[in-house]
């Protein structure tokens, strides 16, 4: 009697161990597949594809580059258009400069904020949640194709919703396959798609802070606001 009182003692221990811990939701394990990679990320370097569609008109624009990150904020992306370096948009904890060499003008802006939710996913799985919804998306992949989004087959999909009122974010949405992220895809406020596609992305390489400082060349026009 002793014995079987013992068992279902050690049973109902084991019993409340395992109901304390609640087990993720689909969601959520893939959330933490994707994005608990990028957890302490001290640097980050890839290449990029991008496509921006207009929402009114349909009209889409094209151009690639790269793309550096040294945490916790700073982010250089140059752009390019038939190889030459039409844009960079280099960020600080307090600023973001962004040069239109087309143009030849620059603009700074006193928020870092755009550019560093566009690449939120940087920050990793327990940064992004503070900011962020986070729910998964993959079983709307064929919807969202029919929308213009480039999605590869066997891909997952994650959805995010900033948990507070955003000027340039309406959602966020990224894919990844094998847990590996493919592509980052924001739409605004007027419903306008900007899609990055990633290749060649290395975590934690060595960068030289040097190539993150804003060099604006001579006569170009700069305006602050």
């Amino acid at each position: 009697m002793k014995f079987i009182s013992i068992f279902f003692v050690l049973l109902f221990t084991v019993s409340s161990l395992f109901a304390a811990e609640a087990p993720k939701n689909d969601g959520e394990s893939i959330a933490a597949a994707i994005l608990g990679q990028y957890n302490n990320l001290k640097s980050f370097s890839a290449k990029f594809d991008r496509v921006t569609t207009q929402n009114a008109t349909g009209k889409k624009s094209h151009d690639n580059g790269t793309v550096m990150f040294i945490a916790p904020s700073d982010i250089r992306m140059d752009a390019l258009m038939g190889g030459k370096m039409v844009e960079q948009i280099i960020v600080d904890s307090e600023k973001t400069s962004i040069i239109n060499f087309e143009k030849k003008n620059v603009m700074v802006k006193k928020s870092s904020n755009e550019a560093a939710e566009y690449l939120a996913f940087l920050k990793g799985l327990d940064e992004v949640s503070k900011k962020f919804t986070i729910g998964d998306s993959t079983g709307t992949i064929e919807k969202a194709k029919k929308t213009g989004m480039v999605i590869k087959d066997g891909s997952k999909m994650l959805k995010l919703t900033p948990k507070t009122p955003n000027q340039q974010v309406k959602y966020i949405f990224i894919t990844a396959i094998n847990n590996e992220i493919d592509s980052v895809i924001i739409i605004d406020l007027m419903k306008n798609m900007t899609q990055f596609t990633f290749s060649d992305i290395k975590r934690n390489p060595a960068l030289d802070k040097k190539d993150f400082k804003a060099n604006i060349p001579a006569g170009f026009e700069v305006t602050d606001f």
